[in-house]
């Protein structure tokens, strides 16, 4: 009876909170408005691993199994600056908008320790990088300059305008949050995947249609790249690999600053 009894309570506490939010929500004027937001700011990528792979080989032009893996255990991304748009419309507090943005995830000239099946003495992204293959070992890398790549959101958004009133239902100020799933796009090299951007900020209204706004957003996304193709000769035998691929994932914490119109 005592268990019953508490997830009768916590059921009773759940519907509580969500009778508040309803009842905070419905507290200021619905307005319904679509908004452009344009924005810049620097976004700061967390420490990543890394994998770079092979799955194949041509050998006097015949194709044959290869395994090359080599595995990165901590790969340190640049930080950079970012650009942006966002369209939406706000159906009262609760919004829709599509956010698109830049993301240049760089690599730093560092040091880093990785592990190889394989000697892997070839060309990444244009750089030359030696790793032998057995235990971990540590390794030089230069700067690898990734193309510029870029994300598009389809996100879900709830805003708390305070100090809302009928010619001014933007409030004074306007906290607001948003989640959603985030897709990388990349050029012909770069392949991307689905991912998480979620976030929160601040708008500050300076007239009807105009406010200035500031913002974190957190941005996790899978992505691979093909890196070139491991080749040479030795004793009038050629041979190559199928494409090296370096798999990743990003992780990006970014602080941004803007204009929003509204109409």
């Amino acid at each position: 009876m005592k268990r019953f009894a508490r997830i009768e309570n916590g059921e009773t506490m759940m519907r509580r909170i969500g009778l508040v939010a309803l009842s905070l929500l419905a507290a200021t004027p619905a307005s319904a408005e679509t908004f452009i937001d344009v924005f810049a700011g620097r976004s700061f990528p967390e420490n990543t691993r890394a994998t770079l792979t092979a799955d194949e080989a041509r050998i006097n032009g015949a194709i044959v199994p290869a395994e090359l893996r080599v595995e990165v255990e901590r790969l340190r991304p640049t930080n950079s600056t970012i650009y942006g748009v966002r369209l939406g419309h706000w159906f009262g507090n609760i919004g829709l908008a599509l956010d698109a943005s830049t993301l240049d995830p760089d690599v730093k000239r560092q040091t880093i320790r990785a592990t190889a099946n394989l000697r892997f003495d070839e060309s990444v992204f244009g750089e030359q990088i030696t790793i032998d293959p057995g235990r971990s070992v540590a390794v030089d890398i230069p700067r690898i300059t990734v193309p510029t790549t870029a994300t598009v959101a389809a996100l879900a958004m709830v805003r708390m305008p305070i100090g809302a009133a009928a010619g001014r239902p933007q409030g004074r100020i306007a906290p607001y949050a948003f989640a959603g799933p985030v897709y990388l796009v990349t050029d012909s090299d770069i392949s991307g995947d689905w991912g998480l951007r979620a976030g929160g900020g601040v708008k500050l209204p300076l007239t009807r249609n105009l406010a200035v706004f500031g913002e974190y957003r957190y941005t996790r996304v899978a992505a691979d790249a093909v890196a070139g193709r491991i080749g040479g000769e030795v004793m009038g035998v050629t041979g190559s690999t199928g494409d090296i691929r370096v798999d990743l994932n990003v992780r990006n914490h970014s602080a941004i600053g803007g204009l929003s119109f509204s109409f």
